[in-house]
């Protein structure tokens, strides 16, 4: 096994460097400071589990096992992942409280025979997550694959452990009324009510428990009211007041853009009571808690919170290089602004202002390149086709704009026109077939709403897409530059949806063809979601995190093209009942931490659009 995939990963490093794309793929992650270094140190951790257990049986407690890496993960940023749990729940008051009680607490990262005894080997257990043991070492609970946090769902499967049943959204008293003008979505009334406990003052009812939430949650209303500038101060009051509670420490790693909050992965809503009753054993996913109408309006709502004048910069996907990042927001941005005119209709009407005003900021952006990182060749591809495939969706959505959109979606095709090289291999990172079909469909859209697009060009990206082609129907991951292209369709199905309506939408491909690249992409699903919460590659194919609703909403796509009502419905049918399966507890979507959960988010609405309005 290892020997394959060294020899895998090899093809694809000296494949990658024979092709055009490749600039600076640098990464500058930066450590937090020394006061947000703090976070997760309220808790005492034994350094083993062994001690913990010898602990647990001389107080007569259990072990809570947190478990954020695992040895032999293909996980790439465990740092950040670590950071996130120790920043959120090891950082939040009640939770800090509730471990110390009833809890001896380990974070020993489970190696060789312990690993082994406690199955907590790559893919049977995705990190982060913990286990709960007895104090003779029995698991009483254990949980995987923890992307969202929120206090309320993370102690109550512990509370329900030791007898201790939630009573909400665990807060001080105190402030429970200005928390509860933040659930109610009122922002304004948070911040304020915030602030009337604040003036209570020293002596009074400002005690550390109390003022470190007010402030927390002062700078928690303003942050998902869009004031980042006040956020950031009331969280830095808040380190100043009471420089040794665990929510300084906390406030300092959000300051820093490390925290879980301001990275979209943290909130504080009113989730339903079968979120908290269900046991989280594979950490946030759910099944049957939401109806589709509530996932668009939940994830409406979560979008809407968590962009900053039209752009939304949560995502930490670094691949391409810390100078790809600005264009990774705005591909992002675009896929998110697809989603929300998708939603318009969907949206509760409370929702609707605020989605009009951040629709037109997203177009505003998407008609400018001064948003990009224009020298940065790994990602650019990704902004200009989703720029293009979002002033195409505008177009189509709204007749009254299409006139003026024309010169915008001129230039957008141009741009990404501009990017193919000579071969005619569109790339992002590297030269290859979905990126290639990402072009031609974006191009594609813009010709179908009017723009006159350079027919030898597309030649070309078609001539190359079609070299990637196998006569089996697969594709390879990396561009064949010479000889016969070799692709399994295991692992190759992910892709093939929409590698083959690339072909498809230019007149290269056929019914048949087409719909039996969506039938492989149904068949191998559970490789592509066996891997969902991972961050890189991560299987014997190829398969990361990353792909999931990549490959999702090209193999929705593909099957919305199917002239076989019959065939069209029951695959769309059966998409839809696999997304609506996959929200997080909170009725947001993930599948890479790195890419983050409004990527996430406005893929699966977009898969959800697409069933429903092909599913006829």
């Amino acid at each position: 096994m290892r020997t394959a995939v060294a020899a895998w990963w090899l093809w694809l490093v000296v494949g990658a460097m024979a092709l055009p794309g490749q600039n600076s793929t640098r990464k500058v992650r930066e450590a937090p400071g020394e006061v947000a270094a703090r976070v997760g140190t309220a808790l005492a951790w034994q350094e083993t589990v062994a001690g913990a257990l010898v602990a647990a049986r001389a107080q007569q407690k259990l072990v809570f096992w947190y478990v954020g890496a695992v040895a032999g993960s293909p996980m790439d940023r465990q740092v950040e992942i670590d950071r996130y749990q120790r920043g959120g729940p090891f950082s939040w008051p009640s939770t800090v409280a509730l471990l110390e009680r009833h809890f001896v607490c380990t974070d020993e990262i489970p190696k060789g025979e312990l690993q082994q005894r406690y199955e907590l080997v790559r893919q049977r257990f995705i990190e982060p997550g913990y286990l709960v043991l007895s104090a003779d070492g029995e698991v009483r609970l254990a949980v995987a694959e923890i992307t969202t946090l929120h206090p309320e769902w993370y102690e109550a499967p512990l509370r329900r452990l030791v007898g201790q049943p939630s009573e909400g959204l665990p807060v001080p008293p105190e402030v429970r009324q200005a928390w509860q003008h933040y659930r109610d979505g009122d922002c304004q009334a948070a911040a304020a009510a915030a602030a009337e406990v604040l003036a209570a003052g020293p002596g009074d009812l400002l005690t550390a428990e109390v003022g470190a939430s007010a402030l927390w949650l002062a700078g928690v209303a303003r942050w998902r009211a869009g004031d980042r500038t006040a956020a950031q101060d009331q969280w830095r009051q808040l380190q100043q007041l009471f420089p040794e509670h665990c929510l300084a420490w906390k406030a300092a790693l959000e300051c820093e853009g490390h925290g879980p909050f301001v990275r979209g992965f943290e909130d504080y809503l009113p989730l339903p009571a079968a979120a908290l009753a269900q046991a989280p054993t594979h950490g946030s996913r759910l099944v049957g808690v939401y109806d589709e109408a509530t996932l668009w309006q939940r994830s409406v709502g979560f979008l809407l919170g968590m962009h900053e004048d039209g752009v939304f910069r949560d995502s930490a996907y670094d691949f391409g290089g810390t100078d790809s990042l600005p264009n990774v927001h705005a591909a992002v941005t675009c896929l998110a602004g697809m989603a929300l005119l998708a939603a318009e209709s969907r949206a509760a009407p409370a929702q609707r202002p605020a989605l009009e005003r951040l629709l037109v900021r997203i177009r505003e952006h998407a008609e400018s390149a001064s948003w990009l990182a224009l020298s940065d060749q790994d990602e650019i591809l990704w902004a200009r086709a989703y720029a293009l495939r979002f002033l195409a969706a505008w177009h189509r959505q709204r007749p009254a704009d299409r006139d003026g959109l024309q010169p915008a979606l001129r230039s957008a095709a141009g741009a990404l026109l501009a990017l193919q090289p000579e071969t005619g291999v569109w790339f992002h990172e590297y030269g290859n077939p979905f990126a290639i079909a990402t072009a031609l469909q974006a191009l594609h859209e813009a010709q179908q709403v009017g723009i006159e697009i350079d027919a030898q060009k597309v030649l070309r990206g078609r001539l190359a897409l079609a070299q990637n082609r196998t006569p089996q129907g697969a594709f390879t991951y990396s561009h064949t530059r010479r000889g016969q292209p070799r692709a399994s369709l295991e692992a190759a199905a992910g892709r093939m949806p929409l590698c083959e309506m690339g072909l498809f939408l230019w007149g290269d491909s056929d019914q048949q063809k087409l719909a039996a690249a969506v039938e492989v992409g149904f068949r191998h699903h559970a490789l592509l979601a066996a891997v969902r919460k991972y961050d890189d590659h991560a299987d014997r194919h190829g398969y990361g995190g990353f792909f999931f609703w990549f490959d999702m909403l090209g193999r929705a796509e593909a099957a919305a093209l199917l002239t076989d009502a019959e065939l069209r419905q029951r695959q769309l049918a059966e998409l839809r009942s696999l997304v609506v399966a996959l929200p997080e507890f909170d009725g947001v979507f993930v599948d890479s931490h790195e890419l983050g959960r409004v990527y996430g988010t406005a893929m699966a609405l977009l898969c959800l659009d697409r069933a429903a309005s092909a599913g006829r």
